[in-house]
């Protein structure tokens, strides 16, 4: 099976750091496969507020919905390791964009994981998908 590459981006538009908590540690006492996508939406959801918007689920009269998911596996993460969550916002079209994450293990000086989403606007009144405000745009090219 061909391998993929989850590119990263010139720059990271945010960054937070993540202590990795007993809950996301697995039987093999490692950060179980099924938190990372946790952890990166914890880092997105910090991102969202960073931007300025007080509700970080809701915002610009719609929600954000994920429609694509990849993730890439690198090295094992511990319990109480620090990660340095990178976020950025990139690939724009009319109605997606991508938000690509790197969880940087501090605490051993090693990349964890990186991971891609597309993501959509969604109007949840109208039950549709909708254009990525040009407000939010502007709000990412701004950081």
């Amino acid at each position: 099976m061909a391998r993929k590459t989850i590119e990263l981006p010139q720059r990271f538009q945010f960054s937070t750091e993540y202590t990795v908590l007993y809950s996301d540690v697995n039987v093999a006492n490692h950060l179980a496969a099924d938190r990372i996508p946790a952890i990166a939406i914890e880092g997105q959801l910090r991102f969202v507020i960073a931007l300025g918007y007080e509700q970080a689920t809701a915002f610009e009269e719609a929600g954000l919905i994920m429609a694509h998911s990849e993730i890439a596996y690198i090295t094992e993460t511990d319990y109480g390791d620090c990660l340095r969550i990178d976020v950025a916002a990139v690939n724009f079209s009319s109605k997606s964009f991508d938000l690509v994450f790197r969880l940087f293990n501090l605490s051993k000086n090693i990349e964890t994981a990186r991971l891609r989403n597309t993501m959509l606007f969604f109007d949840y009144s109208s039950k549709s998908v909708c254009e990525v405000p040009a407000s939010f745009k502007e709000k990412v090219a701004a950081r």
